[in-house]
C-alpha cells in the first residue's frame, strides 16, 4: 500500500506538504498540488483515516442513526446526507438503533463516540434520560430529524398544524367520518401532536369525535392492514382514512385492494410523508409531503458550519393524487 513518503518521494517535496495537500490545508501552490494529486491517484493511495481522526479529535465523518431501516421515509433522507456530504468530501457513518431500544441506542453512541464523528444526525430517534445524559457525556454535536432531542437542535415540520391541515382537508372534501390510524398513542412527539391536530380539526368543523376512529399502530404498513381490517370488517364503515405515514395508509390500500372496496369511490385515503411509496401504490397517495430531501442536507450544511444554536421548522405540504 502506497504511504505519504511513496509520493513525496516521487513528487520531490516532503511528507509534510504531501499531507497539507491530501488533508486540504493550504501551504502549498496549485503546480504542486496536481502534482501530489496525480502521484496519489497513481499510486491508489489511501488515506488511513483512523491514524488521521487520532490526530485531529475529530473527523471528516457524519454520523447517522436511524430508527428503522425499512421505513420509506428514511431512504430520502439517507440519501440526501451522503450527496450533500459527498460534494463536501465528507464520509457518512450510519447505524441503526432500533424503535424504543435504549441499548442498541447506546452501541449506536459508542460506535459514533469510538470513530470521532465530528456531528451526529439522528433521524426519528427518541432519545431516554440516560442516553441523552451520555450523548452530553461524549459531548459531539447531533442535530435531530422529525423529533425533537431535548438540549439540541430538530429539524422538522409542524406535526399539530399538518394533521390539522390534512384532516380539515377531507372535511372540506365532505368527508365527515374520518378515521385516523397507525398512530403511536404512547409517542409524545409525532403521535400525540397528529391525533391532537386530528382532533382539533373535526372540534373546529363541530364534527364529534368518536375514539374508536382513532386506531393505534406503529406507522407500519401491518398497522395499516390491521386498522383497516378493524375498520372495514364490519357495516358501520369511515368514509376516509388518515393514515400515520405512507406505509401505513398502503396497508390501507392493499386490505381495500383485496376486499373489493374501491378507493376513492367507497374509502378516500389520505397518508403523510410522500415516500416513494406515495406514488407506486395504487391508486397514487393523497399525503402530507415532508421535505426530506431538503432536511438532509440542511442538516449536513448546519453541522459543517457548526451551526446548531436553532431548531428548523421547515414547510409542509398537502400533495393531491388519486386516492381523495
Amino acid at each position: 500500500m502506497a504511504t505519504i513518503k511513496d509520493i513525496a518521494k516521487l513528487a520531490g517535496v516532503t511528507p509534510s506538504t504531501v499531507s497539507r495537500v491530501l488533508n486540504h490545508a493550504g501551504g502549498y501552490n496549485d503546480k504542486t498540488k496536481t502534482k501530489i494529486e496525480q502521484i496519489a491517484a497513481s499510486l491508489h493511495y489511501q488515506k488511513n483515516e483512523a491514524a488521521s481522526n487520532l490526530v485531529a479529535k475529530t473527523s471528516n465523518l457524519i454520523g447517522v442513526i436511524i430508527t428503522d431501516s425499512k421505513s420509506s421515509f428514511a431512504s430520502p433522507i439517507i440519501d440526501s446526507v451522503e450527496d450533500t456530504a459527498y460534494a463536501h468530501d465528507i464520509r457518512i457513518l450510519l447505524a441503526h438503533c432500533g424503535l424504543n431500544d435504549p441499548k442498541r441506542l447506546r452501541f449506536c453512541l459508542d460506535l459514533m463516540a469510538g470513530q470521532k464523528v465530528s456531528g451526529i444526525i439522528s433521524v426519528a430517534v427518541q432519545f431516554d434520560d440516560d442516553n441523552l445524559n451520555y450523548l452530553e457525556s461524549i459531548n459531539i454535536p447531533l442535530i435531530s430529524l422529525n423529533v425533537t432531542v431535548p438540549h439540541h437542535p430538530s429539524i422538522e415540520i409542524d406535526d399539530f398544524q399538518a394533521a390539522h391541515d390534512a384532516t380539515t382537508f377531507l372535511i372540506n372534501r365532505h368527508y365527515r367520518k374520518i378515521a385516523l390510524v397507525a398512530v403511536d398513542h404512547s409517542d409524545p412527539q409525532t403521535g400525540i401532536k397528529r391525533i391532537t391536530g386530528y382532533k382539533k380539526a373535526l372540534a373546529e368543523a363541530h364534527i364529534s369525535l368518536d375514539p374508536d376512529l382513532i386506531v393505534k399502530g406503529d406507522f407500519s404498513f401491518e398497522a395499516g392492514v390491521k386498522a383497516a381490517q378493524h375498520l372495514l370488517s364490519g357495516n358501520d364503515w369511515p368514509d376516509a382514512i388518515f393514515a400515520a405515514s405512507d406505509d401505513a395508509a398502503a396497508g390501507v390500500l392493499s386490505y381495500a385492494y383485496t376486499h373489493h372496496i374501491k378507493v376513492p369511490g367507497k374509502l378516500a385515503v389520505l397518508g403523510f410523508d410522500n415516500s416513494h411509496v406515495a406514488q407506486i401504490v395504487t391508486p397514487a397517495l393523497t399525503t402530507v409531503k415532508q421535505p426530506f430531501s431538503e432536511m438532509g442536507r440542511l442538516a449536513v450544511q448546519k453541522i459543517m458550519a457548526h451551526d446548531l444554536a436553532k431548531d428548523v421548522t421547515v414547510p409542509y405540504e398537502i400533495l393531491t393524487r388519486d386516492s381523495v
